[in-house]
């Protein structure tokens, strides 16, 4: 098993509406706010941790407030954007995600561990290192064991008899829905797709264009959905919620800021 990164696919098309109240945030997507006063933004951090773990190949999917932008990391790791450029009314991750797998540049293929990630999670760099090392040849999501009992998070069940990951999404703890499975963590937003699976990756996302997510707003979430549905899916745990945190509120953003980034910086290459 290669123990690194091949390629990475960031979704960065995000505003972050809701963060958007942070005195940092006023006018700018959430991909491109500060970290720290030095200026290192999201993804400053995402193209360095990458760059690390090996990635030679980083692409990012952006909107029309973020595509094309050149940020300091790129002087040194090159990257490439994407155009989420969906015709419908409402977009999302999910028709990112699809957009960038079925791109000219042939992310997925057959060859390649792909790295899957939002833009807006910070990590705490060793996780890509903790993903890349974990063994077998299912692709793999990297799911925190350490959560609180909340509607607000992906949490991940799997199969009591096999532990294999069967389904995830928000609001399903105590619910019927998950009967027979255990909770095995918070998802992170952090996927790593390995060559074996492009072409179920592929189908699931074409699949979710057409029938799941069509006319509505999509998310990257129900095309993972589809990939555990076919038991192509492993998880990677971590015990250390300190490890890694989402921005959605200027509070969390606050957070990140005093506390995770200083913590992770020592890490970041």
């Amino acid at each position: 098993m290669n123990p690194k990164i091949d390629k990475a696919i960031i979704l960065a098309a995000g505003m972050g509406k809701r963060i958007s109240k942070a005195p940092a945030a006023a006018n700018t997507p959430k991909p491109l706010l500060p970290l720290d006063d030095s200026g290192l933004t999201f993804l400053d951090w995402h193209l360095r941790a990458l760059a690390a773990s090996g990635a030679k190949e980083i692409y990012l999917v952006g909107s029309t407030v973020t595509y094309g932008t050149r940020i300091a990391a790129m002087e040194k790791i090159p990257a490439t954007w994407i155009m989420n450029d969906f015709p419908g009314e409402q977009s999302g991750s999910g028709h990112s995600t699809h957009l960038a797998f079925t791109s000219k540049h042939e992310i997925l293929d057959g060859r390649s561990r792909v790295v899957l990630m939002d833009a807006d999670v910070v990590y705490d760099p060793s996780l890509f290192t903790d993903l890349a090392s974990a063994p077998g040849p299912r692709s793999k999501s990297l799911v925190c064991s350490k959560f609180r009992e909340t509607d607000e998070e992906v949490m991940v069940f799997a199969d009591e008899r096999d532990g294999t990951p069967r389904v995830h999404g928000k609001g399903l703890l105590g619910t019927p829905l998950v009967r027979g499975m255990r909770c095995l963590g918070e998802a992170t937003g952090l996927l790593l797709l390995e060559p074996e699976d492009h072409a179920l990756w592929l189908s699931a996302a074409a699949w979710c264009m057409q029938f799941s997510t069509a006319k509505t707003r999509s998310e990257h979430e129900d095309i993972t959905q589809r990939v555990m549905i076919a038991r192509a899916l492993d998880v990677v745990s971590f015990d250390d919620d300190r490890r890694c945190m989402e921005c959605d509120t200027p509070d969390e953003y606050d957070v990140v800021r005093a506390e995770m980034v200083p913590r992770w910086r020592p890490r970041l290459p």
